[in-house]
């Protein structure tokens, strides 16, 4: 039995059968690489916003019990008259100095968070608030919003405040961090209540 030897373009066919697979290959495994990175990168800035975000309830709740130890009414600093938005603000050293009540919205370019490296070289960079805060700018905007709950319950808005006979009895508070990342504007919002339970 004799088997034809006349393969003219069977290696033409193979190679181009070859050449596809590796190409479909690498364009996967391309693709793969770069979908991840791109999920690494939202991953990270979550991070940094809830952060961010959770930092600024913290600040209010320092305020709070700051008001305690002193003897002043638990709500001084976290509110300017029924004006209840405000920035946290940071000095040159990174110690939080109060909220700037002046800020209205979070887009306000002027409360873009900032990140120094002139702290301490063992506790690494910073991120914060504030006209004397100097550093690069980040993506990251915050804004705190502290509406007061009154004793019935109520939680007021901005411009309203608990009249008598309401009395505040607690602060709700809204952290919010935003960041506009690959034209698409994402957020981190926390939201906590603190009373005055002393």
């Amino acid at each position: 039995m004799s088997f034809p030897t006349n393969y003219r373009g069977q290696t033409l066919v193979e190679l181009m059968v070859a050449i596809s697979v590796i190409i479909i290959g690498l364009t996967a495994a391309a693709s793969m690489i770069f979908s991840n990175l791109r999920i690494q990168e939202i991953s990270s800035d979550r991070v940094v916003a809830s952060n961010l975000a959770r930092q600024g309830v913290e600040f209010a709740k320092s305020i709070r019990d700051s008001n305690w130890l002193a003897g002043n009414a638990f709500n001084t600093g976290l509110q300017s008259g029924t004006d209840y938005t405000g920035v946290p603000i940071m000095n040159t050293s990174g110690v939080f100095t109060g909220f700037d009540f002046t800020a209205s919205t979070i887009d306000t370019d002027n409360w873009t968070v900032i990140k120094t490296s002139s702290v301490a070289p063992t506790t690494g960079a910073l991120m914060g608030q504030g006209p004397s805060f100097t550093g690069t700018t980040t993506i990251f905007k915050r804004l705190v919003t502290m509406q007061p709950i009154c004793s019935d319950g109520t939680i007021r808005v901005e411009g309203a405040a608990c009249v008598s006979p309401l009395y505040v009895v607690g602060i709700r508070i809204t952290s919010q961090a935003i960041w506009d990342r690959r034209g698409s504007r994402r957020q981190s919002v926390i939201v906590d209540e603190i009373y005055d339970w002393r």
